[in-house]
């Protein structure tokens, strides 16, 4: 799998000038209005969201919590799980799975859902960097009583693909850059039909220190390239760090409705 030694960056290190207040929920940033008007069926994500993050809303939520992610500190997690209920996929890949936090948030939408089941994918200690042993995140899945809605398997990244010819929804979290997005999109803009979720996108992410010292592109910049040439996909990023991106089938492309 084709990472950076910085796969996963925890909250504190979170560039200088990030967007949003540490600890404050991304539904309160201007970017995700912007969306919710552009795509009024996302309303029903709405009604899955906390009025604040310290509120519980479904089970093994605190446990999850303790997991290490990045994507704790604007409330993400909030998110996998509000999408995953309003979307109503059956069948999600992720790819980059560290501890589970994500897997396992929307591995509890699944179980809430009572239908669909996510598969995550990761080198785990084969990566040289910061990771998670697999058999610690294999053993942590029905330790939350998530077994019948979530598995993990070690793969790279960029094989993934060759094992499905369709899925609802995917998310990627492999120390993203410019080329990882292009990629993706690559392999997997014909595949999916729901929605397609990376960590990153912002102006601030692409600042991150190693992004700059090992050079790495710009997914902002690839993101304008990507607009232009898959018309097709509706393409969105919420800004808060380390910002998330969300790409959706446009208009009549989209493969049913959000529910409440």
């Amino acid at each position: 799998m084709t990472q950076n030694p910085h796969n996963n960056m925890a909250p504190s290190e979170n560039p200088p000038g990030f967007a949003g207040i540490a600890g404050s929920q991304f539904w309160n940033d201007a970017s995700w209005p912007m969306i919710l008007e552009s795509r009024p069926e996302f309303q029903a994500v709405m009604s899955y969201l906390p009025d604040q993050m310290d509120t519980k809303i479904f089970d093994e939520q605190s446990k999850i919590e303790d997991l290490r992610s990045s994507y704790k500190e604007h409330g993400y997690g909030f998110l996998f799980y509000a999408l995953t209920r309003a979307l109503k996929p059956e069948l999600c890949v992720e790819i980059g799975v560290l501890q589970g936090f994500s897997l396992l948030s929307v591995a509890a939408a699944f179980r809430d859902n009572e239908v669909g089941i996510v598969h995550g994918f990761d080198l785990f200690e084969e990566y040289p960097y910061r990771h998670e042993k697999y058999d610690i995140v294999s053993d942590r899945i029905p330790t939350f009583g998530l077994d019948r809605w979530s598995t993990v398997e070690r793969s790279d990244a960029f094989e993934v693909s060759n094992k499905f010819s369709e899925v609802d929804f995917l998310h990627v979290d492999i120390s993203n850059n410019g080329d990882t997005f292009r990629q993706v999109f690559e392999q997997w803009a014909g595949k999916v039909k729901k929605a397609m979720l990376f960590e990153g996108g912002s102006e601030s992410r692409d600042q991150v220190e190693w992004m700059i010292k090992y050079d790495k592109p710009s997914i902002v910049q690839a993101l304008d390239e990507i607009r232009a040439n898959y018309p097709e996909w509706d393409i969105y990023v919420i800004e808060p760090y380390p910002s998330l991106t969300i790409a959706l089938p446009a208009g009549d492309n989209f493969h049913g409705q959000l529910n409440g």
